[in-house]
């Protein structure tokens, strides 16, 4: 099925793949989203055996055996100390009849214990969401700062061939040739850093898809959401209520506390019904050739070694660990909410201030290169505004996928898939 979801999105990756597709496409295909799905429904068919043994249990058999006439069993091996030539076949039935509820509360342990199953599906599934959003607007990001490179060494090889000229023509020294060449060299690293840094997240938007070769990604930019809740606190109590880490744990305390019911129904008497009826066709003899037989068995436990009351306190421990670990991820998550919202709007924030830098880096570049031209100002007064203009055009084209990447982190942090 894996694969027949990747034929089918194959010719969509040719086209330009959007966030909303990324995502739609990362939910069906992902092989741990599937694995974990596959575990959730089998623990969900644990519940189905523990209440077959409600129902009546019947069976068939045939046995026979071949001995010396008149003889008897002196060592124990067969079930009959009286050794018989004998073939005998038929049915038997059981059928509970009370064990004061513990099979019932088995049940619906396993049930809940089924529940939060899911609970780690829907955990997963948000995981490999922020995944996407990372790895999407990481690429948007990375393609930004490459625009931005190759833009950079552009602009810096012109300088150094106009440098190189009035060098040749002794109107500037050797030493503006090599600081010219110093800044191009620097900017073709970081076009080298940032083509790199691409290929990396178009391999880790490969991942998150849940693929395995590379296809040729088109990704589309869309609009930066600007907004934001105004404070952190109302988004912590939305957390604490749609994480599914928390309901999986308060499922898991709930099972358990289900199954410290189960435990101490142990000490009530079991009450079964027993049935057998069948036909011996070799019977010789005294025999008869049919036997039948109905009954009722009560268990009583009396004594174990305390092994009832030892299995109790063990389930009790268990809950009192779980109520430790909600706890504990409840603060986590608090933690995380907070912190995320205050990543998130300081990063909206240097939205504006990057806008601001750039404006005005241009404008310094500008006046540097002026004074430059006119011999009013040294290559290091130049170089410097080239580095400003560069830092400055890189910090823009990356705060603002910067910001979307801490809006994604948010929307995990709270346990949804929108904010």
């Amino acid at each position: 099925m894996r694969y027949v979801l990747i034929l089918f999105a194959a010719p969509l990756l040719a086209q330009p793949l959007t966030l909303e597709q990324a995502r739609e496409m990362a939910l069906a295909n992902h092989p741990l989203i599937a694995s974990l799905d596959f575990s959730a429904k089998a623990a969900a068919e644990t519940p189905k055996q523990i209440l077959s043994l409600l129902s009546p249990q019947f069976s068939a058999g045939l046995t026979g055996s071949v001995a010396d006439d008149s003889t008897r069993f002196a060592y124990q091996g067969l079930s009959s100390p009286l050794l018989i030539s004998r073939l005998g076949s038929g049915v038997q039935l059981s059928q509970l009849l009370s064990d004061s509820g513990r099979t019932r509360l088995l049940a619906l342990s396993a049930s809940t214990r089924a529940d939060a199953q899911k609970e780690i599906v829907k955990s997963i599934r948000l995981q490999i969401l922020i995944s996407v959003d990372r790895a999407y607007y990481s690429i948007l990001r990375a393609r930004s700062l490459t625009r931005v490179a190759e833009q950079t060494v552009q602009a810096r090889q012109l300088i150094v061939d106009q440098v190189e000229a009035l060098t040749r023509s002794q109107l500037r020294s050797t030493l503006d040739l090599s600081f010219a060449r110093v800044n191009l060299s620097d900017s073709q690293i970081l076009l080298t850093r940032s083509r790199n840094e691409l290929d990396s997240a178009e391999a880790e938007l490969t991942a998150a898809l849940g693929m395995r070769d590379r296809p040729a990604f088109q990704i589309e930019d869309r609009p930066a959401n600007e907004n934001l809740p105004p404070e952190a606190e109302p988004l912590v109590e939305r957390a604490l209520k749609e994480r599914p880490e928390l309901r999986q744990l308060a499922l898991e305390l709930q099972s358990a506390t289900q199954l410290l019911d189960a435990e101490k129904k142990l000490s009530k008497p079991t009450v079964s019904f027993l049935g057998t009826a069948g036909v011996m066709p070799l019977a010789r003899g005294s025999f008869p050739n049919r036997y039948g037989a109905a009954g009722v068995a009560v268990s009583v436990p009396i004594f174990n070694g305390k092994l009832f009351e030892s299995r109790q306190t063990e389930v009790s421990l268990r809950m009192r660990a779980l109520e430790k670990q909600r706890d504990h991820s409840s603060n986590q998550i608090a933690r995380d909410v907070r912190t995320a919202f205050l990543n998130a709007r300081t990063s909206f924030e240097r939205l504006r201030l990057t806008q601001e830098l750039l404006t005005q880096s241009r404008l310094s570049l500008d006046l540097a290169q002026s004074r430059y031209d006119l011999g009013l100002g040294s290559i290091v007064e130049l170089s410097q505004a080239q580095l400003n203009q560069t830092s400055a055009e890189v910090a823009s084209a990356g705060a603002r996928y910067e910001y979307q990447i801490l809006r994604s982190v948010l929307r995990f942090q709270l346990g949804e898939g929108g904010l």
